[in-house]
């Protein structure tokens, strides 16, 4: 199934919008004096846990709407995505949970996309989810290299 090339105006919003605290979290933890940065990590871990945790309740809302896309793999994708989100905010070390929340990221990022290409999660997320969430990653991957710079 070819995607609709028109990402949707609310998507575009919606979708890069909660990456832009991740990216300020980034850049932050760099230049926040004090104790700053440290809480700068805290909030980005629980931030991008609720946002993985929402693109999985997407991706099986899509699925209540669409039967079709209630298949198993679908399923495994969004409980994977809530799975790892969750796992994030309870490991001890801030680094563990950053590269957790990173790598569900990069894993949602390839994941839906596939799904949108087959009809199994909206159309558009073929184009939106790659650098949507590519922005995320980055805000989180300079949380993780700044923790190990410490």
């Amino acid at each position: 199934m070819e995607p609709d090339p028109r990402i949707p105006a609310a998507s575009i919003v919606f979708g890069y919008g909660p990456m832009l605290p991740l990216v300020a979290v980034g850049i932050g933890v760099w230049v926040l004096p004090g104790g700053w940065p440290v809480l700068a990590v805290q909030l980005a871990v629980i931030w991008g846990a609720l946002i993985l945790s929402f693109i999985g309740g997407v991706r099986r809302g899509f699925g209540f709407a669409t039967p079709r896309a209630s298949t198993m793999a679908e399923l495994a994708a969004a409980i994977a995505y809530v799975a790892i989100a969750g796992l994030a905010l309870v490991v001890p070390r801030a680094a563990i949970a950053v590269a957790l929340l990173t790598a569900g990221y990069a894993l949602a990022a390839l994941v839906d996309r596939r799904a949108a290409l087959s009809g199994d999660a909206p159309a558009h997320l073929a184009r939106l989810r790659l650098p949507q969430l590519l922005v995320g990653c980055a805000g989180l991957a300079a949380c993780w290299a700044w923790l190990m710079s410490g």
